[in-house]
């Protein structure tokens, strides 16, 4: 969250979640008093929206709506309001993933029948709850949140109109995911419930199939398919799924709304008869578990962010505990290592040389006295110097008369730049560099990063790392692609990954 201001008017935003196409979205706390704190997801309009009247209007009047459904299948709306002219919505936090990063990470892209079956009862609750007053017009899996309950959340009433406007309801423009739009929400006609029920069962067919019914080659050819009901029957594509599933979802996706399932209260009923055991809430509820890191996945994602440019943001399977065969042993820092080898070499010189000279005041008690005295050393200096005179070091400076041989020459006492003691002590300082280099990892448009398991953040992340080979995964909410990448010693590598938009 690099440039971003921590602090947003009561708010405290921790991390970027995202950004659309008119807004980001953030991981924010709320302090209130008693210590009161409150997790929420703030939404945050773009500058460029924020100016336009209308669009600020249109959001308002959106929000108010949005913030009077209350229910447990619907992501709730908190708090609506402007920092400095900067319009934003705080909704309620959902940890968990969204469907579309749930199913880029299952096998096939698909989910069993009776999770599929779950999923579609909770939204079919959410749907009959909203189109009291409103209709979602936006149905999509990337709008659909799963806790780690294994509760379904319908989110993102950013477009959502009020069923009595019939202005804002019969729109010259019709807005939304192409894939999921209804026939009659391309032709800007009038919509009510049906046309969420339309999204809602082209999901749930994806989910089941692991493909789109309408899918074309461009937007264009899809929209086209979507209008003549051109598609792929579902027993086609999910042969194992229960006939009356397939039976149930095929009858949402007409393309005549006459024809469609009529309203959310029909559809809880016949998903009422295919309904799951409570056994595939609880096992939804640990796939999510897995996928997101278990309960403390979060707990260090701010550190991480703040730090990533530094070596506490290498993965945690890096750590000494789990460190790779081919890893250098863990070794004293530089700094340390040098203080430690100068004060040893100190004390060994010292030592050495209080140990020569009480040997040459040894040997002087036991020699002549007058051999004592150089023949070169000038009058002035007594020849009746007691024996335990300082060593020549004291002698005055006109005294400048060679050593006596039989005084260990100064040569013999190891001066501190003679002492290899550095030498002998292995420097550690590049061994570290010659066993490690550095990985950044850019996604585009934007994305989170992993490497060899270890959650590192948003990208860009710049991760220093063992010599060797290492496994980055990116993705939104989960990873959806995967590189293998070889680090070598002492050099800098970049890889980027572009991810759909």
């Amino acid at each position: 969250m690099a440039g971003e201001p921590r602090e947003f008017g009561a708010y405290y935003l921790l991390r970027r979640l995202g950004v659309g196409g008119m807004a980001e979205t953030f991981e924010a706390t709320r302090v209130g008093a008693g210590g009161f704190e409150q997790r929420v997801c703030l939404k945050r309009v773009l500058p460029a929206f924020g100016a336009d009247p209308e669009f600020v209007a249109r959001f308002r009047r959106e929000a108010v709506l949005a913030g009077q459904l209350r229910h447990t299948n619907i992501v709730g709306v908190i708090d609506v309001g402007e920092v400095d002219e900067v319009y934003y919505m705080a909704l309620e936090l959902v940890d968990g993933v969204d469907l579309r990063s749930l199913l880029k990470s299952s096998t096939g892209e698909r989910l069993s029948p009776e999770t599929v079956a779950l999923i579609g009862l909770d939204l079919a609750y959410a749907l009959e709850h909203a189109h009291g007053s409103l209709v979602h017009r936006d149905i999509s899996p990337s709008n659909i949140l799963l806790s780690r309950s294994g509760e379904a959340k319908l989110a993102d009433f950013g477009i959502a109109k009020a069923l009595d406007d019939a202005k804002a309801t019969a729109s010259r423009s019709a807005r939304g995911k192409v894939p999921y739009m209804s026939p009659e929400h391309m032709r800007g006609e009038a919509v009510d419930g049906r046309t969420d029920l339309f999204s809602l069962g082209v999901v749930l067919f994806e989910a089941l199939a692991g493909l789109r019914p309408f899918d074309g080659a461009h937007d264009v050819e899809t929209m086209q398919r979507i209008l003549d009901g051109n598609r792929v029957p579902l027993e086609d594509v999910a042969p194992e799924a229960p006939a009356e599933l397939v039976g149930i979802i095929e009858r949402l996706i007409e393309v005549d709304p006459a024809l469609r399932t009529p309203s959310a209260a029909r559809l809880i009923e016949e998903l009422g008869s295919v309904s799951p055991p409570p056994s595939i809430r609880s096992q939804l509820a640990s796939t999510i578990e897995r996928h997101r890191g278990g309960p403390r996945a979060r707990m260090h994602v701010r550190a991480q962010e703040e730090e990533r440019d530094t070596e506490l943001s290498r993965p945690p399977s890096l750590a000494a505990e789990e460190r790779p065969p081919d890893a250098p042993p863990s070794v004293v820092k530089p700094q340390k290592a040098v203080r430690a080898i100068l004060l040893a070499s100190a004390l060994v010189v010292g030592f050495f040389a209080a140990a020569t000279g009480a040997r040459w005041l040894d040997q002087q008690a036991q020699e002549p006295r007058a051999a004592s005295v150089p023949a070169s050393v000038p009058a002035s200096v007594p020849a009746s110097a007691p024996a335990s005179a300082p060593v020549p070091a004291s002698v005055p400076a006109s005294a400048p008369a060679p050593v006596p041989a039989s005084v260990p020459a100064p040569a013999s006492v190891p001066a501190p730049a003679s002492v290899p003691a550095p030498a002998s002590v292995p420097a550690p300082a590049p061994a570290a560099p010659s066993r490690k280099g550095w990985l950044h990892v850019f996604v585009q448009p934007w994305g989170n990063v992993w490497i060899d398991g270890a959650f590192m953040g948003r990208a860009p992340v710049k991760a220093r790392l063992s010599k060797g080979k290492h496994v980055v995964k990116v993705g939104r909410e989960l990873p959806s692609q995967t590189r293998v990448v070889r680090v070598e010693a002492g050099t800098r590598k970049e890889l980027e990954i572009k991810l759909p938009e």
